[in-house]
C-alpha cells in the first residue's frame, strides 16, 4: 500500500499574475513530517532564461523557456525554495521528472547526513538547465548569474551553484539518467573533495552517484520510493547496478587497510580507494557516523581513515552493519580507543584500525565515556 500511494502526486493550478501554474505535491511516507513540492507555468517564458555560462566561440547563453521551482519544507526548516530547474524542449515531462528526482535527493541528504544546499550560492538555490544540444553527459559549475538588488533595484552579480545536462534526448537509459542526475547532484551539494588527474578532477561527483543511488534502493526496496521518484529507474535495475559499481568498491576497501600511499595516489585508483573507503564506512557504521566523518572535513584524502576513527569514537555504542558478501573475510573496521563486542580483533595498526573476521550477528563498537 505505501508504495502505491508514494507512486502518487497531488496535481493542483493556481492563477500568479494571470498565469496559469501547475503544482504538484509530492507523496511523503506515513509520519513524515516533510513536504516536497514543485510548480512551474504551464507556458513558456517570456523573455527566456538565459544560461549563466556562455557557449561557443563568440560567448553566448543559450536561452530556457520552460521553468519549474521545487520547494521543500520539514518540521525544522521552513518552505524553502531549493532548486529552479530550466528546459529548452518540453517533451513529456522530463522537467517534471529530474526536479521530483532532485528533490528525493535533496530530502536524502537532509535526512541521512543533515546537508543542505550552502546559502552562499543565491540563498541556497541550485539551479539545473536541462539542454537539448552540447555533448551527453552533465556538469556542475559554481558560476555568476546576474540579479537584482531588492533595496535599490539595480543589477548585481549572484553567485549561482548551477547543473547542466546536455543532449537530453540522447538518455534513454533510466539507469543512466538517474546516474547523471545523481552525480551532478554530489559536485553541488557534498563536500568538495578533489586534487585527481583522472577520471575528472573532483570525487564528489561519483561518490554522489554511488552513495545516493544506493539510498534511493534501499528505500525502494522499503516502499518508500518508486520508480517515478528516479528516472524511471527500478529497483531491480538499481540492484544490478550497485552490484557492478558499488559492491565491488565497498568490498575491496573491507578488506584492506586504508593506507596513505594506497588513497593518496591521484588517478581513478586513488579516487576508487576513496570512494570505496566512504562507502564501507557508510556501509558498516550508518549514516550519523558517516555523516561525522564527512563533516570533519577532507583536505586530503590521507586524513579519511583517522576521520572515520574519530566518528566511531562519539557514539557511546555504534553498531557495526556488516553485509553478508563479506562473512568470512578478515575486514578492518575504525575502532580506534572504543572495544569490541561481538567480536575480537586478530590485528590492530596504531592508527586505531582493527581486522577482525566478518560474521553475522550483533557486532559493536562501545566507547569509554
Amino acid at each position: 500500500m505505501i508504495a502505491a500511494l508514494l507512486l502518487a502526486h497531488l496535481l493542483t493550478s493556481s492563477q500568479q499574475d494571470g498565469v496559469l501554474w501547475k503544482k504538484v505535491t509530492l507523496q511523503m511516507p506515513p509520519k513524515s513530517t516533510t513536504i516536497l513540492m514543485y510548480q512551474g507555468p504551464v507556458e513558456p517564458l517570456d523573455p527566456p532564461k538565459e544560461s549563466p555560462k556562455k557557449f561557443g566561440v563568440d560567448k553566448t547563453p543559450w536561452q530556457f523557456p520552460w521553468m519549474t521551482d521545487g520547494f521543500a519544507q520539514t518540521s525544522r526548516l521552513r518552505l524553502q525554495k531549493y532548486f529552479r530547474v530550466f528546459a529548452q524542449e518540453q517533451k513529456g515531462d522530463r522537467i517534471g521528472q529530474v526536479t521530483q528526482m532532485l528533490l528525493r535527493l535533496w530530502n536524502l541528504n537532509y535526512d541521512r547526513l543533515g546537508l543542505t544546499h550552502s546559502p552562499q550560492f543565491d540563498g541556497g538555490l541550485v539551479e539545473v538547465y536541462l539542454c537539448f544540444g552540447g555533448r551527453p553527459g552533465g556538469e556542475q559549475l559554481f558560476d555568476v548569474d546576474k540579479g537584482i538588488d531588492l533595496r535599490t533595484h539595480k543589477p548585481v552579480d549572484v553567485p549561482v551553484n548551477t547543473i547542466y545536462i546536455y543532449d537530453m534526448a540522447s538518455f534513454t537509459d533510466p539507469v543512466e539518467m538517474a546516474r547523471e542526475v545523481a552525480h551532478e547532484y554530489g559536485h553541488a551539494t557534498l563536500p568538495p573533495i578533489g586534487g585527481y588527474t583522472s577520471p575528472e578532477y573532483w570525487a564528489d561527483g561519483y561518490l554522489g552517484e554511488k552513495l545516493m543511488l544506493r539510498w534511493i534502493r534501499d528505500d525502494m526496496a522499503a516502499g518508500r520510493l518508486g520508480p517515478l521518484d528516479a528516472m524511471g529507474v527500478t529497483k531491480e535495475q538499481l540492484d544490478k547496478w550497485l552490484e557492478a559499481n558499488v559492491d565491488p568498491l565497498v568490498q575491496k576497501a573491507a578488506v584492506t587497510f586504508p593506507s596513505p600511499s594506497l588513497l593518496g595516489k591521484k588517478d581513478d585508483s586513488g579516487m576508487n580507494a576513496f570512494i570505496g573507503e566512504s562507502l564501507y564506512v557508510d556501509t558498516i557504521l550508518g549514516d550519523a557516523v558517516y555523516a561525522r566523518s564527512l563533516k570533519m572535513g577532507v583536505t586530503d584524502v590521507r586524513d579519511y581513515p583517522a576521520n572515520a576513527v574519530l566518528a566511531a569514537e562519539e557514539p557511546i555504542e555504534a553498531p557495526l552493519t556488516i553485509p553478508p558478501f563479506l562473512y568470512g573475510k578478515s575486514i578492518w573496521i575504525p575502532l580506534g580507543t572504543g572495544k569490541l563486542k561481538g567480536a575480537v580483533w586478530t590485528k590492530r595498526d596504531p592508527t586505531g584500525w582493527v581486522q577482525i573476521t566478518a560474521k553475522p550477528g550483533p557486532i559493536s563498537i562501545l566507547n569509554p565515556q
